[in-house]
């Protein structure tokens, strides 16, 4: 049974990647493997989603404010406040390259250099692109995409086609996504999806609507704002709330929309939560409005918790997992008026016509399962296409 080394950007941080790796070191540790994960930085005590207790975590970069970490906190420093450390090994392509520094990438190198179990999964584009410089040949090596190709630049895609070459194993979230990368590498590409494995509560449903992810422009909870604007009066009318939880460089933007527009009485930002498989639960309508979605496990979560997920067309993550009018809506891409018609639509649908879509998404989770992923990761650690 082989050991496997997943190498994480912040096992401790908030994150649709974190969750989804999270979730499959967990069933890997539950089926015997041994798992270890690297995460390049730390910056809380513990990682935010539960670990399986034989998984062993080693942090590169430590930020906590104690005395053995001071060294890690002073490159930092310096990298943010001077032109000193600038990283010379990590892409430039990278979208948090402010992040790097040559004292971080030395460390990353040296983890990778000396790992010690049989695959290393590398779960970002610049992480995957060291692997292929860097990884021992006795190591199997796994490029564990997390996003679509065409949400990378033409540059980073070129950087991306000559590393990948020289991986032993891809693994993208969707079909399209295979479909994508086999066109451009002769690796072997396998879709391993993101699972769900979490249990269904069982709760009345409130006449909310939730949205939940980093605060970023890609996510675009703006596109949802501007719907709900369109649309308060009849909120309002209906009882309806709407409620945003999650954190990123977008919240102030986000507040000031709300409060110039007179929204605060029917539209809160919350923090990220643990507790989202809760507040799903209690929500009739979840709405993923991101303008560039490679999976989104939170569709997932909602079908899951019995909450009509409302989404764009022009994604490969939601065209994957929706069937528009089936198991949940697609509206036009980035489109508003479309977003609100779908909202108002489904606020004021008969509980048949909504129990109909909801069985109809129960029947999409079941496929995405922790044994079916399970089977799909271990068939491409096992095989070669």
């Amino acid at each position: 049974m082989k050991s496997i080394t997943f190498l994480m950007h912040n096992i401790y941080s908030m994150g649709g990647t974190v969750k989804a790796v999270t979730q499959l070191a967990n069933v890997l540790a539950v089926k015997g493997h041994k798992v270890e994960i690297i995460s390049v930085f730390k910056g809380s005590k513990a990682p935010y989603f539960k670990l399986h207790q034989d998984i062993e975590v080693k942090a590169l970069v430590d930020y906590n404010l104690k005395p053995h970490n001071l060294v890690d906190i002073l490159m930092n420093r310096l990298r943010k406040w001077t032109p000193f450390l600038k990283p010379q090994l990590i892409t430039q392509n990278e979208p948090g390259l402010s992040q790097f520094s040559s004292h971080v990438e030395k460390k990353i190198v040296h983890a990778i250099q000396h790992v010690e179990t049989d695959v290393l999964v590398g779960t970002r584009a610049s992480y995957n692109l060291l692997l292929a410089d860097y990884a021992p040949d006795h190591v199997l090596t796994v490029g564990m995409e997390h996003m679509n190709w065409e949400a990378y630049t033409k540059s980073y895609q070129q950087e991306i086609k000559s590393a990948y070459e020289r991986l032993n194993r891809i693994t993208v979230l969707t079909d399209a996504d295979r479909k994508a990368f086999k066109s451009i590498i002769d690796t072997p590409v396998y879709v391993v999806p993101n699972m769900m494995n979490e249990p269904r509560i069982e709760i009345p449903k409130k006449p909310q609507i939730i949205a939940a992810g980093r605060l970023e422009y890609e996510k675009g909870f703006d596109l949802l704002l501007r719907s709900v604007e369109m649309i308060q009066d009849s909120l309002r009318e209906m009882n309806f709330t709407v409620h945003i939880y999650g954190d990123g460089q977008q919240k102030h933007d986000l507040e000031e929309f709300i409060s110039q527009h007179q929204l605060k009485d029917i539209v809160q930002l919350h923090p990220a939560t643990l507790h989202l498989p809760l507040r799903l639960a209690e929500s009739m309508i979840t709405v993923v409005p991101s303008r560039n979605e490679g999976f989104g496990l939170v569709i997932l979560e909602a079908m899951n918790q019995g909450s009509i997920v409302i989404s764009f067309k022009g994604n490969t993550g939601p065209e994957t997992l929706i069937q528009s009018n089936q198991n949940g809506f697609l509206a036009e891409y980035q489109n508003i008026s479309s977003l609100s018609e779908h909202i108002l639509n489904v606020m004021s649908a008969p509980p048949s016509e909504q129990g109909k879509i909801i069985e109809n998404a129960f029947a999409t989770v079941e496929t995405y399962s922790a044994d079916s992923v399970y089977q799909d990761f271990a068939k491409a650690l096992e095989t070669s296409e």
